[in-house]
């Protein structure tokens, strides 16, 4: 690992001394976190929860409105090609995240966690509401879903630095013992934000008549996203930088290059992050994306009703995340997520054929029960103490990027291409169920982080 020492440069070829330089970095950071109050811890807690639910609500607009915006910027005489065409613009914006990950990843280990997120949280606002004002394809024609997915890789690049930088930001306030319990209530805002979204599609479908939400009603969550986003800003420029990364600042120890640091001395844990990434945004993507549009599209029960289900189950998600971050507190991570993810494994086919059945009562307990499994697989706390405090939002970004943009990011367009196919979601739920499986192998390989010192990996 390379790190820069009083400016001085140590490069490491000695592992002592790579320890020596990990131990100041968590004696000053102790000592920095003892002078914390519990109401800065509160406050930390809060800016980096709000400012990633905010994230995630603009995020999730796209998806929760995917039907309409498929006849607005796509249209075509069969609505399953132009909900494919749209899944394909909402895949832009997961291949877009490596190089937010790359971007915001190096600010955030280099310059500061609040810089990176200050501005993230501005540059989603921004592209989010500019989708709202963009004209449809009827007026302006092909540049309409050409400026949609440029606005959609803005969109990427603003996602592919938050989940890692707020999840560091959380993780690294959190008082001795408790890291579970904030990072659950990170997790958490991720399944309330996508929810915002998914309410908000909900509320318009059920409260405007279809034409008047295809015109302009979709627009309106849109354009909510400036207000909300400058409200997230304020509160994260109102804190200071979180108490490992001022350690490293006071003591002059920052890495030159994270991401290449990374990839040298973390590869293990990031082909375990990987794999356990993969798995939640496969299934996370494919029951709250895909499976409302494709059961409204296809006819099978109305958009509101579709919504109104899969937002149950982000609820679900959401309630259990911070209680099930409690108890692997107390029990150890690999517990909690070995369970989880056996359970994944199995409930995803029962749970997708009870959304694609008869009646309202079934999808909401199928969302439900995949909602719960997701909040028990709340990697944050798990993530972030795979990587030492240098190298802390490079590897979470990188890791959380790459995964979600070559699984989770296409997840949608291959359930859609396979449901056109079969005429049933069933093929899209054994992909899902094969790749939480490949999670499960890389959980069983991961070491117990728990009780690890977040600065010396001891």
């Amino acid at each position: 690992m390379v790190y820069r020492f009083g400016g001085v440069v140590a490069i490491g070829g000695s592992l002592a001394k790579e320890r020596d330089l990990a131990d100041t970095i968590a004696t000053e950071a102790q000592r920095i976190n003892d002078a914390t109050s519990r109401d800065t811890r509160r406050r930390a807690l809060i800016a980096g929860c709000i400012g990633n639910l905010v994230e995630w609500y603009d995020f999730a607009l796209f998806g929760a409105f995917a039907p309409v915006l498929a006849t607005t910027f796509f249209p075509s005489h069969d609505p399953i090609a132009g909900l494919i065409a749209t899944y394909v613009v909402f895949v832009v914006a997961f291949v877009a995240r490596p190089a937010g990950a790359l971007l915001f990843g190096h600010v955030g280990d280099r310059v500061g966690r609040r810089t990176a997120l200050a501005t993230g949280i501005l540059l989603m606002s921004l592209v989010t509401a500019g989708t709202g004002l963009l004209p449809d394809h009827a007026a302006i024609g092909w540049p309409a879903p050409v400026l949609l997915a440029l606005l959609r890789a803005g969109q990427g690049v603003a996602v592919g630095g938050e989940y890692g930088g707020s999840a560091a930001f959380v993780v690294e306030y959190a008082p001795s013992g408790c890291r579970g319990w904030y990072g659950g209530w990170q997790w958490a805002t991720v399944g309330l934000g996508f929810a915002a979204g998914i309410a908000a599609a909900v509320l318009l479908s059920a409260g405007l008549s279809p034409v008047s939400l295809r015109s302009w009603g979709w627009r309106l969550p849109f354009l909510l996203a400036a207000p909300l986003g400058l409200i997230g800003l304020y509160i994260r420029t109102r804190l200071d930088d979180t108490p490992g990364f001022r350690a490293m600042q006071q003591v002059g120890m920052v890495a030159r290059v994270p991401l290449a640091d990374t990839l040298r001395t973390a590869r293990r844990s990031v082909v375990i992050g990987f794999g356990l990434v993969a798995a939640v945004t496969v299934t996370f993507n494919v029951f709250f994306v895909f499976l409302p549009g494709y059961e409204a599209t296809s006819g099978r029960t109305g958009l509101p009703l579709a919504f109104a289900a899969a937002f149950a189950g982000l609820i679900a998600a959401s309630t259990v995340a911070p209680l099930l971050g409690r108890l692997s507190d107390r029990v150890g991570r690999r517990p909690v997520l070995i369970c989880a993810t056996v359970a994944l494994t199995v409930l995803i086919l029962p749970a997708s054929s009870l959304i694609d059945g008869p009646g309202l009562s079934h999808a909401v307990l199928g969302y439900v029960v995949i909602g719960l499994v997701l909040g028990a697989l709340g990697p944050t706390a798990f993530l972030s103490e795979l990587f030492p405090t240098p190298l802390r939002y490079s590897g979470l970004a990188f890791t959380y990027g790459i995964a979600s943009a070559l699984f989770g990011g296409t997840a949608p367009v291959v359930a859609a291409t396979l449901a056109r196919q079969d005429g049933t979601p069933r093929s899209a739920a054994w992909y899902a169920t094969a790749v939480a499986a490949g999670a499960l192998v890389c959980v069983i390989m991961a070491p117990e982080t728990a009780n690890r010192s977040l600065d010396t990996g001891k």
